[in-house]
């Protein structure tokens, strides 16, 4: 059959995923799958595809369906089943192999996990939350952080930023974070707006909204919180499931073949939200972030912010990744070894049995994943 010609393969059959690791995420597929035309250069042992598989729903931020990257997998017996990336496999093959560099990271996550967990699930102060999210765009984490201490030492309370004539002494205040202007201005018409319908300028009315697509359109009418914006609120804020897309891991997830080339960020958020294990979203995100910084074949231009000290590359552990087109070798997977502290193994959450498990926090617990079953 000559490339580019449409064909028709329908599928019902289970999806076995190699390491027995990933054997309780195994579903049932059910699709019919029509490959468009392309002029693009496809390796022999896969067919390209843009169908949504059935199997995978995503909240999104507006009502166009986004479209799934799949593939056709042949295995060796010549069986056919519907694929989409990134798999299971490779998800956690990517945040084992990237822990082991960057151990930093899970080690503060799981910070943050114990305490989403002492708090039922979210922070105490979720207006914190979403201003020092809103200050940490387009620049770096020292600026970010500088900017929310500053804003918190001029102004004692956030009724002091809402009652605030001189809006120049708010600019002042997160200066460093740039643009000044106009993040001081939609901080303070945001806290006005919410204390005029609520009477505090407070945002932890959004802790009880259960439904994250609630949420979404709740933050989404404040100019200044955008998709990113506000996926990162709802994970790190609110303990839920969710994997934001920021320049990094959008540029690292192409190269990766885990998103379309041409993709945008928030078509990449609907697309890896809703196929990243929930278990790894939390870490996935933040050390691609980290490693996007860090390493030199993944930073932009080639040139990282943050490289080897020493003066030396990262050995980078995703090199393989688009070659392996969703299957990774049992071998790669068992070579996996995952970095212990002295309590506990980076990437997961050792939690008390005794302590209470609401449904909030839930959904901030990571799976165990013990090393001798890799």
């Amino acid at each position: 059959m000559a490339l580019g010609t449409p064909v028709r393969v329908s599928s019902r059959k289970k999806r076995s995923i190699a390491s027995p690791l990933f054997k309780s995420r195994q579903k049932t597929i059910d699709t019919k799958v029509k490959v468009e035309n392309t002029d693009s250069v496809i390796p022999e042992n896969i067919v390209s595809s843009s169908a949504v598989s059935p199997c995978v729903q995503s909240s999104s931020f507006n009502d166009k369906d986004q479209k799934i990257v799949s593939y056709i997998i042949k295995s060796n017996d010549g069986e056919k089943g519907l694929v989409s990336r990134p798999t299971p496999n490779e998800c956690y093959y990517a945040t084992l192999s990237l822990s082991s560099i960057h151990p930093e990271v899970v080690s503060k996550n799981d910070s943050r996990r114990q305490t989403l967990l002492e708090s039922c699930g979210m922070r105490d102060d979720v207006t914190d939350a979403v201003i020092s999210t809103m200050l940490s765009q387009n620049t770096t984490d020292k600026n970010s952080k500088a900017a929310f201490k500053s804003l918190k030492e001029t102004f004692k309370s956030w009724d002091d930023v809402v009652d605030c004539e001189d809006v120049s002494r708010i600019e002042d205040s997160i200066r460093v974070a740039g643009l000044a202007k106009t993040r001081a201005e939609r901080i303070q018409t945001m806290l006005q707006t919410v204390k005029e319908e609520r009477g505090s300028p407070s945002l932890d009315y959004i802790k009880n909204i259960e439904n994250d697509d609630d949420v979404k359109k709740e933050l989404s009418r404040f100019k200044g919180l955008g998709p990113k914006t506000i996926s990162c609120v709802l994970l790190f804020a609110l303990g839920r499931s969710e994997f934001p897309v920021d320049t990094h891991v959008l540029r690292i997830t192409k190269q990766m073949g885990w998103v379309k080339p041409n993709e945008t960020r928030e078509g990449a958020y609907s697309h890896l939200n809703s196929l990243v294990p929930n278990d790894l979203k939390m870490d996935l995100h933040c050390l691609l972030v980290q490693h996007g910084k860090c390493c030199h074949r993944c930073a932009a231009k080639g040139r990282p912010q943050f490289p080897p000290k020493n003066g030396s590359k990262l050995l980078c552990p995703l090199t393989q990744i688009p070659k392996w087109v969703g299957n990774i070798p049992e071998n790669e997977l068992k070579s996996v070894q995952l970095v212990k502290t002295e309590d506990n193994v980076i990437g997961n959450v050792v939690k008390s049995e005794e302590v209470a498990q609401s449904d909030d926090a839930k959904r901030s617990k990571n799976a165990v994943i013990k090393s001798e079953h890799l």
